[in-house]
């Protein structure tokens, strides 16, 4: 249950984070704070879907195909006993060696893929790593130290992009 609330805190979160920001567009007259707000908000809603996605297939998953009512599907989710640190979202499906994941570079058709903290996650469409490529970096690769340094505490950012697996 406490999991559930945490999931709920972070859901609430966003929101309100959503209406502060739908606030400010509405009463700047500053444009570069206007698209800041923008961009924020868009990203705050992708996130905000994303967890709801999330959730939702979890909930399906962890009954067995069937569909759950919400309050019978937190209580499933309790006596999993799933952990803060292993949330039930993160489940990733295929194993990647960093050779493997060297092959998801973006390039000839191939589709972008990048580690963080041994979760592989797709970047192909993902406008911040246009040309597959991001601030120098290139995909195919683990940047699980550059996103530490560089995105202290945007965790939700890692939550707008797909999962595919995980680093062994």
């Amino acid at each position: 249950m406490q999991n559930i609330r945490m999931l709920q805190h972070q859901v609430n979160s966003l929101v309100t984070q959503a209406r502060h920001d739908i606030y400010t567009i509405s009463v700047t007259t500053d444009h570069t704070a206007k698209q800041l707000s923008l961009q924020r908000l868009w990203d705050t809603l992708t996130s905000i879907q994303f967890l709801n996605d999330l959730l939702a297939n979890h909930t399906i998953s962890a009954n067995n195909g069937s569909v759950l009512p919400m309050s019978a599907s937190n209580n499933q989710l309790n006596s999993q006993n799933i952990s803060a640190a292993n949330p039930p979202f993160v489940q990733p499906n295929q194993p990647f060696t960093i050779q493997e994941l060297a092959n998801y570079d973006g390039k000839n058709g191939r589709p972008a893929y990048v580690a963080v903290g041994g979760i592989v996650y797709d970047v192909t469409n993902n406008r911040a790593w246009a040309a597959a490529t991001h601030f120098g970096l290139v995909s195919g690769k683990d940047y699980t130290q550059e996103f530490a340094s560089c995105h202290t505490g945007q965790q939700s950012i890692l939550a707008t992009l797909p999962v595919v697996g995980r680093l062994v």
